[in-house]
């Protein structure tokens, strides 16, 4: 591949490939994520697909469903089968996300027929570890098809990530490149961009405590930070975590005006209760002004 050939690739990846301004790529549709605020962690989930890939190395066989209650009627979905085939492990995932039911109006502001708001994401990921039993890389890709009333739009969407395991810390490095798209419909002839995210994420197991401690980094391709979040997964018992996390978001969130808002502000906490044959999760999530959202999923061992 001479020079010029390496320039176009360049340019396609970080120019063509900056994901069109669809919020569905950064939902969360899982409890797991609820609990930990979105961060990414080699504790093996349900949204391990669209955040890194490569943690779904360590999956069993498992069907999970899930279901996530938003502020203002927004609700969001997922089904999704895990399933280890040889040196790999594969993952398929349906998405929604319903925005809810609108009142129609005209031009003239006469009342018209009501319309809904949706987005449905389907994407299948894949996942194998090389060169030794540390070093999984993994990828996902799908399509995202939007509708609002009788307009849509589709995108093509990719995430690509490694995870290094590092055994004499108790520790895990996991790095992702987020929301790789080409949209291949869109609403209108206006463009909406995002860039494409970096993420880069750490977690460790404590010595003496039963706990696992999460960083995550977002950043975009300008290397400008667009989030960090610290999380906690607590062993209880063999059979049940307790998760919590916040983010630099909370400083946007904080009013002064509430403590106890303030207090609680871009704040998560969830349970994940374990047995031979099921996976219980629940999550919560606190927004500052008081707005909850509730979330609840169900993991079949297969």
């Amino acid at each position: 591949m001479n020079r010029y050939a390496l320039i176009h690739l360049y340019l396609f990846i970080f120019f063509r490939l900056n994901a069109a301004g669809h919020e569905a790529l950064n939902y969360w549709y899982h409890p797991h994520s609820v609990s930990i605020v979105g961060a990414s962690s080699s504790f093996i989930n349900a949204e391990s697909d669209r955040l890194n890939p490569a943690f779904i190395f360590n999956s069993e066989k498992l069907m999970n469903i899930s279901f996530v209650q938003y502020p203002s009627e927004i609700t969001s979905q997922l089904a999704q089968v895990f399933y280890p085939y040889k040196k790999y492990v594969l993952a398929a995932t349906i998405r929604h996300i319903s925005y809810g039911i609108f009142k129609g109006y005209n031009e003239k502001g006469t009342p018209t027929s009501n319309y809904s708001a949706a987005d449905t994401w389907v994407s299948c990921s894949v996942a194998k570890s090389f060169y030794s039993e540390n070093i999984q890389l993994g990828a996902s890709a799908g399509y995202l098809y939007s509708n609002i009333d009788d307009l849509s739009s589709m995108l093509l969407i990719g995430t690509t990530g490694l995870s290094l395991n590092i055994d004499r810390y108790n520790m895990n490095v996991g790095i992702a490149l987020r929301n790789l798209a080409i949209e291949m419909k869109s609403y209108s002839s206006n463009k909406y961009y995002n860039p494409i995210l970096i993420n880069v994420s750490t977690s460790k197991k404590l010595a003496y405590l039963p706990l696992i401690m999460i960083i995550d980094s977002d950043f975009d391709t300008k290397s400008k930070l667009k989030n960090i979040r610290l999380s906690g997964i607590v062993t209880l018992t063999k059979d049940i975590n307790f998760k919590l996390g916040t983010s630099i978001n909370r400083v946007n969130q904080s009013a002064n005006i509430d403590f106890f808002k303030d207090l609680f502000a871009d704040t998560g906490f969830g349970f994940s209760i374990s047995t031979k044959q099921y996976i219980v999760d629940l999550g919560t999530y606190f927004y500052g002004m008081g707005g909850i959202i509730f979330a609840m999923g169900i993991g079949l061992k297969i």
